[in-house]
């Protein structure tokens, strides 16, 4: 049976590898700078577009925080109301009882007197026609007055139900326009971090764009139509880069290894990220050197990462890129040739400064291939592990004191 299955499996393969020579190979056409233009447009219109949503935003979030104000205020008035019914309420209440106290003696009353019969023996018990005339009418007033409180404690009952029915409906307004306001808020709040969110994408797709496009035309002298793979097979044979026949060396002094490269958990928060650098931490505003002659190809501030400079390098015919992060200063430009004894920066990280950083270090990358001539994607995303390259000593182990 293994002997089948082994023979099935080549037989597979010789058949996979004959539709391989049977097939076209194609390659796809790269972009040219005309076509990356008209991309860097098209997320300069989005970005325009996104802003101008944001301003509409910014315009509505004013007018619901308006009308939460007018929510507030009516909230106020609701409450404010419901006091002076429960108030009302309570007066009723006591009208209620008093009333209600008068009825009883009233029916009580009858109740001993054995009902209407009882007015009738107090109106024909009278000793004279004076008398009968006086006691016919307070019978009367008595029976009129007995009427009248019963109808108003009915009325006074009904007032007070109302009464609480139009508490509760408050109270029920209330509740609905709390619900309403948190559901403004949550809707706003999120309508905002997105348009943020998609602004700030937008905007660093459109600075690397830019950005490339600059370093194609000036740099590299593409013309629009121009393809970039020419582009790049041209940059490779007229661009000079220093060549050395040594090693890679440390990129600082005196420091130890605190992070290494791959898979780590830098907030120890349980949430494992990807380091495609090794961190390297100095005593304050260490000097940053080249890890070997090369040329400086890119040098930016931003936000996460501080100052970042970019060097290539030709080592033994092969070419290499460095990456350095997290520098408080810089002391070299694009175009600059540096060997490895010359200063570029300076060691920096702190939070105050660096909003991807936690405490002062240098963040160092080696990649195969020299960035902007041998490829394009951003160095980091092809970085290898440094101690492929140079000898570190183990993570937080032992300081070293010479490059």
């Amino acid at each position: 049976m293994k002997i089948l299955k082994k023979s099935f499996n080549i037989f597979m393969s010789l058949v996979l590898l004959m539709v391989s020579f049977m097939i076209p190979f194609n390659t796809a056409k790269a972009k040219t700078v005309g076509e990356l233009k008209k991309e860097l447009q098209e997320q300069e219109e989005y970005y325009v577009k996104l802003r101008e949503q944001k301003e509409l935003s910014i315009e509505e979030r004013e007018k619901v925080k308006k009308e939460i104000k007018e929510n507030e205020e009516k909230i106020k008035q609701l409450k404010n109301e419901n006091l002076k019914l429960e108030e009302e309420i309570s007066k009723l209440n006591k009208s209620i009882e008093s009333k209600y106290g008068e009825i009883k003696r009233i029916l009580n009353y009858q109740q001993v007197s054995s009902g209407e019969s009882a007015y009738l023996e107090y109106i024909f018990g009278a000793k004279n026609f004076t008398s009968f005339i006086y006691r016919a009418s307070v019978a009367e007033q008595l029976s009129k007055y007995n009427k009248v409180l019963i109808d108003g404690y009915e009325s006074e009952v009904k007032k007070a139900q109302e009464k609480q029915d139009e508490i509760e409906k408050k109270r029920q307004e209330i509740s609905d326009l709390q619900i309403e306001l948190s559901e403004q808020y949550a809707k706003l709040g999120e309508k905002i971090v997105n348009l943020s969110d998609d602004m700030n994408s937008a905007e660093e797709n459109a600075k690397k764009l830019r950005a490339n496009i600059l370093d194609l035309q000036n740099a590299y002298g593409c013309s629009d139509d121009e393809d970039i793979d020419e582009c790049k097979q041209r940059a490779i044979r007229a661009n000079y880069i220093p060549p050395s026949t040594g090693d890679f060396i440390r990129p600082i002094n005196n420091a130890v290894v605190t992070s290494d490269f791959g898979w780590y958990d830098p907030w120890e928060d349980g949430n494992v990220r990807w380091h495609p650098a090794m961190d390297l931490a100095s005593y304050s505003r260490a000097p940053i050197y080249p890890a070997a002659d090369g040329k400086v190809v890119e040098v930016y501030n931003q936000y996460c990462g501080n100052w970042i400079v970019f060097i290539v390098h030709n080592i033994n015919g092969i070419r290499y890129t460095t990456g350095y992060f997290h520098m408080s200063s810089v002391m070299v430009s694009e175009g600059d040739l540096v060997t490895a004894y010359t200063q570029i920066g300076n060691q920096g990280g702190q939070p105050w400064e660096d909003s991807c950083s936690t405490g002062e270090h240098l963040d160092f990358m080696i990649a195969r291939g020299a960035y902007k001539m041998d490829f394009f994607d951003y160095p980091r995303n092809v970085a290898e592990d440094p101690r492929n390259y140079i000898y570190f000593p183990p993570l937080y182990g032992a300081y070293w004191y010479e490059r």
